[in-house]
């Protein structure tokens, strides 16, 4: 495939990271590089929590289906319906709702988050797609959160996605260190994960080709990054005055949680697997209620 090709598959994600604020910046953690904090955009004194949710819902069609089934899905539904546009996007809509359980919003809320995330940050859509899975009888759920792919120059990417979320107050150290155990011991267990699934529809389509020949040994030229999402209710007071004074606020405590974590959790990592570390930071205010809503569908 070429990067061309890779980059069509990606979804929009542009209308749901426009209520998010985002750096890319060094953090108090190690490796020693650029990771990002993120959190609820802010305008002025407003925080866009309302849309923030209202976005993120509106992609999980995509996160469950590709676009080449989502298409096929329209189509046909189309057609059965005589050309009723509207009937034809609740069908789809409402096939995608379905792979929901309710009651349990965390994971899939963590889950939905990262799969924008990688796709944003680091341009590489879903090799493996994880929610039809998680809802299937057929399956055991193990290993990585998400599997993306990314093809930049000669390069072929693979990023493992690991996503925490803690509704709990004063965890993110606990969220943080779970986050890293779980992704490193997702990369040991990555080759039999893609036995188990290359030769079913939970590989995208387009990128079968590159599962096989990842598993035949055929795939030149891998590097593997590893993503940890850790979203967590965070309790500490934003002084609300302004934007600036709000978003100055919301990276200094990311900063003084990042400085908490005991630094002897680094050393159970090689320092390979250090190294491909990537963090993604998420504070939450009344996690709780966001969670509710999440899981209500409102």
């Amino acid at each position: 495939m070429t990067e061309k090709e890779i980059a069509y598959l990606l979804s929009n994600t542009e209308s749901f990271m426009n209520h998010v604020y985002w750096v890319q910046q060094l953090f108090p953690v190690q490796p020693s590089k650029d990771h990002c904090g993120v959190a609820i955009n802010f305008n002025d004194i407003n925080e866009r929590r309302y849309d923030f949710l209202s976005e993120l819902q509106k992609t999980v069609t995509s996160w469950v289906y590709s676009k080449a089934v989502r298409n096929k899905i329209f189509r046909e539904r189309l057609l059965e319906s005589g050309d009723d546009l509207g009937n034809a996007a609740e069908h789809l809509s409402f096939l995608a709702r379905r792979k929901f359980r309710k009651g349990y919003p965390q994971g899939q809320f963590g889950e939905l988050l990262l799969f924008n995330f990688l796709q944003y940050f680091f341009k590489s859509p879903p090799l493996l797609r994880k929610m039809p899975i998680t809802t299937s009888d057929s399956f055991e759920r193990f290993g990585a959160d998400a599997i993306h792919y990314l093809m930049k120059g000669k390069e072929n990417i693979l990023i493992l996605g690991e996503s925490k979320c803690y509704k709990s107050d004063y965890k993110f150290a606990s969220a943080f260190e779970e986050s890293i155990t779980s992704i490193a011991k997702s990369f040991i267990e990555l080759d039999s994960e893609l036995d188990l699934y290359t030769y079913d529809d939970f590989i995208d389509e387009s990128l079968q080709d590159v599962a096989k020949k990842y598993k035949s040994g055929r795939l030149q030229n891998i590097r593997f990054e590893l993503v940890c999402l850790v979203a967590y209710n965070e309790t500490r007071t934003l002084d609300q005055k302004s934007e600036e004074q709000i978003k100055r606020d919301i990276l200094s405590i990311i900063e003084e949680r990042c400085r908490k974590i005991d630094n002897k959790l680094y050393d159970r990592l090689s320092s390979g697997v250090l190294d491909r570390m990537n963090y993604i930071l998420f504070p939450v205010w009344n996690l709780d209620s966001l969670l509710e809503s999440f899981d209500s569908g409102r």
